[in-house]
């Protein structure tokens, strides 16, 4: 039901987004899932949402166990801060938990790139353990879009 409201949410773009989470909040009995996805939708939104969205993610991990879902989110948001160092903590931590989880490795991608260190050892553990992930097929697929490139001059 949630995936469903939230779903509706966002392919309804004439409805506010203050509007939609209070929606989603009157809706869904499970307050926690309603926080998740408030943050989600915030990070979806961007801009000013992202401290929101930081702040929600802070409040569960100060309430429940810190799980890779809630270490990306906050990861997400300190990148999308430029609090870059903090991010890599997050993601370290993330990977303590789950050292193969998807999403921390593309997030480590991103954010090795932010602070100008190397990210082919998070790609291609990314791509050696997730092949079908979107991070490894648009790298793949630009690779292959470069490579043409280069032949066509050569």
């Amino acid at each position: 039901m949630l995936f469903l409201l939230l779903q509706a949410c966002i392919e309804c773009p004439n409805i506010p987004q203050d509007a939609q989470v209070r929606l989603c909040g009157e809706t869904v009995e499970d307050h926690t899932l309603t926080q998740l996805a408030s943050a989600w939708l915030n990070l979806a939104v961007g801009g000013s949402k992202i401290q929101e969205a930081y702040l929600i993610f802070q409040d569960l991990s100060e309430k429940y166990p810190k799980t890779g879902l809630i270490l990306n989110g906050k990861a997400i948001c300190c990148i999308h801060m430029g609090n870059f160092d903090d991010a890599e903590t997050l993601l370290l931590e993330a990977q303590n938990k789950d050292a193969k989880d998807p999403e921390t490795l593309a997030n480590f991608v991103v954010c090795s790139l932010h602070i100008g260190k190397s990210s082919s050892r998070y790609l291609s553990q990314l791509k050696l353990s997730h092949p079908d992930h979107m991070l490894v097929k648009r790298t793949s697929s630009a690779e292959n879009s470069f490579e043409r490139a280069v032949q066509s001059v050569a």
